[in-house]
């Protein structure tokens, strides 16, 4: 998981990774333009989130529906299908990606999977573009994480929706340019998603908001597990 801050071993120092931002699939799905904030080869490559923020990492969770094996006889290549609340993400995982390997091809759909990994975009014989995730960790938990999950990420997409042009307002006149709208319709996906998870689950919505904020509270209290420094904004040079 990513570390919080920068840290030194035998003199030598540990950059920290970029924050894994929370996004459901939706707003996953739309984020197909990509850039870069420096001209060097290794620079690392990020997406432009409909509302308004640059991500290198993210973290989704969801079920998994589908695992195969898509690769040849000589190299495992696997594609896992995960749905949230709002869509579905795909995943995919070779040889470079070793350790997240191992874990997918145990999975047994369906299984609630949490996945940190970096946002690819690629382009269909029909020039259609779309996004997948190279994972730099999974996990299975169980329904109150991902309960807690879908809380914390509604909550940072609003978050995301109101701020994004005062903390990052290169990155939000970039999505407006590319998407064509302010990221705003995706308030109304958290609320979907936050209802359609309330009026599946009759402990949630029997305890009332009460509980909703105590969920909050504890997604919050988790975050170190998952989120490094934001990174201050740089030139944006398209990938």
């Amino acid at each position: 998981m990513a570390t919080s801050n920068s840290q030194s071993q035998q003199g030598t120092t540990v950059p920290d990774r970029e924050v894994a931002k929370h996004a459901f699939a939706a707003e996953l799905n739309e984020a197909t333009y990509t850039f870069k904030t420096a001209q060097n080869e290794r620079a690392p490559v990020y997406v432009a989130l409909p509302t308004g923020e640059r991500a290198n990492r993210v973290c989704v969770m969801g079920t998994v529906t589908d695992v195969e094996d898509v690769g040849t006889d000589d190299q495992e290549y696997f594609r896992v299908r995960i749905v949230d609340p709002t869509g579905t993400f795909w995943v995919y995982a070779g040889q470079y990606q070793h350790e997240a390997l191992k874990r997918l091809k145990k999975i047994e759909p369906p299984e609630f999977l949490t996945v940190i990994g970096k946002p690819r975009t690629y382009k269909t014989d029909d020039g259609t573009i779309n996004v997948s995730l190279v994972p730099e960790d999974v996990g299975i938990v169980d329904v109150r994480t991902r309960d807690i999950w879908v809380f914390e990420t509604a909550r940072r997409t609003l978050e995301r929706i109101g701020s994004a042009r005062e903390t990052s307002p290169k990155v939000a006149a970039l999505a407006r340019e590319q998407y064509g709208h302010d990221g705003s319709y995706f308030a109304h996906v958290a609320a979907l998603a936050l209802q359609n998870l309330l009026d599946g689950d009759e402990s949630s919505s029997s305890d009332g908001e009460e509980t909703i904020e105590e969920r909050l509270e504890e997604a919050e209290a988790k975050d170190d597990d998952v989120d490094g420094e934001e990174p201050e904004q740089e030139t944006l040079i398209e990938d």
